[in-house]
């Protein structure tokens, strides 16, 4: 994580870098020390006077994995004799489901945060419509929420507005879901040359250290690029807007009675 956001570029507090991996993670960078999220603290940057402020889903793209284990194991072997990832079909019945998955909500907690440790992962709004391609993008748009609120944390704390995001990792080879990340955001977001932009970074303090550059600034623009950008589609992100106002943000308050009941249940 040190070396990501200069990977990435984001070294002022109006770019926000976010990482698709196995944990998912939504990052900024600010001079002054401000703490992302209650109890969690900002940590020294790898560039001096630089802090990183980083809120983490534990389990992020780890879900997709999960999915495709649980759900579409008969896909593994279509994967294989496509010389393919079964992510990279599932990522095809993402446009096979409408903005929103029809109303299903995903609170993507299977592993709970620092900041809420009592949280546990939830799906809300089944209907008789609903199939196990909804619940793959519902599992992609609770993630993008959960950044999200991640993000806005981090903009109170700091008292300023990031503009746009810059977005590496391995999910984010996918166009659709750089897409409906930039719809739920409501921000444009710009995909880096490599899905390794920590190792990209490393390298960029590498040649700064070795005075190949005279600063990190001159070396990110040197060695960091985007190779695409994606702009939000106004009238999803209004969709998305509601339902992340209207139904995400209210789901873990109402949730964590419950949550503590299931504890208590299972002696957790």
């Amino acid at each position: 994580m040190l070396f990501r956001s200069i990977g990435l570029g984001c070294l002022t507090p109006d770019i926000g870098a976010i990482s698709y991996g196995t944990a998912c993670t939504i990052e900024v960078s600010n001079p002054k020390y401000h703490e992302p999220e209650p109890f969690l603290p900002a940590y020294a940057a790898a560039v001096p006077n630089l802090y990183n402020m980083d809120v983490q889903i534990y389990r992020g793209f780890w879900m997709l994995r999960w999915f495709a284990e649980e759900f579409a194991k008969e896909l593994e072997a279509e994967a294989k004799s496509q010389d393919k990832p079964a992510e990279a079909i599932l990522d095809q019945w993402l446009n096979d489901v409408s903005v929103g998955s029809d109303g299903l909500i995903l609170q993507p907690y299977w592993g709970p945060g620092l900041a809420r440790p009592l949280a546990k992962g939830a799906i809300v709004g089944f209907s008789n419509i609903h199939t196990r391609k909804h619940i793959y993008r519902a599992i992609i748009e609770g993630i993008a929420f959960a950044l999200r609120e991640g993000l806005e944390s981090i903009e109170k704390s700091q008292k300023q507005k990031v503009k746009s995001l810059r977005i590496s990792g391995g999910g984010s080879l996918s166009d659709e879901i750089c897409q409906i990340t930039a719809d739920i955001f409501g921000l444009e977001i710009s995909r880096a040359q490599t899905i390794e932009s920590t190792s990209l970074g490393a390298a960029i303090a590498t040649f700064t250290a070795v005075k190949e550059f005279k600063d990190v600034h001159e070396a990110v623009k040197s060695m960091s690029k985007v190779s695409d950008t994606f702009k939000p589609n106004a009238t999803n992100h209004r969709l998305y807007d509601r339902i992340y106002h209207e139904v995400y943000l209210k789901m873990y308050s109402r949730l964590k009675p419950l949550n503590i009941e299931i504890n208590n249940i299972f002696k957790r």
